[in-house]
């Protein structure tokens, strides 16, 4: 009875510490992976066309296709993906997140936002 008692909390214990979302895990899962690229991040709570207004930008200019590495869509009614959210301190959505391979380069409620972050650096 004891060694179930301590496999019970052990595996409690590894369930709480799994579910506790820290800003370093959360950045580690968003950034890019090199320094010259970025990914975008599309947080929201209900459908919307912004998804596919980020692919036609992105397709739009050979240099965008080299420079992001991806678009990535976040549903916050799932868990993980609300969580995610919180660490980010994101409250309006949809919510447009550009990582590097280090951080949170840019974050906007507004697709020109986008726009003109990465025309400055394809120009």
């Amino acid at each position: 009875m004891r060694i179930m008692k301590a496999f019970i909390l052990t595996a409690l214990l590894v369930v709480i510490g799994c579910t506790n979302t820290s800003k370093e895990d959360v950045m580690k899962y968003l950034s890019s992976d090199s320094s010259d690229t970025y990914r975008i991040h599309l947080f929201y709570e209900e459908a919307t066309d912004l998804d596919q207004q980020l692919l036609v930008y992105w397709n739009s200019n050979p240099k965008l296709l080299e420079i992001i590495q991806g678009i990535q869509l976040y549903d916050i009614s799932t868990e993980k993906n609300n969580q995610m959210a919180d660490v980010l301190e994101l409250e309006d959505f949809p919510c447009l997140i550009v990582t590097s391979d280090e951080d949170v380069v840019l974050k906007t409620n507004d697709l020109a936002d986008i726009k003109e972050f990465f025309t400055a650096l394809v120009l």
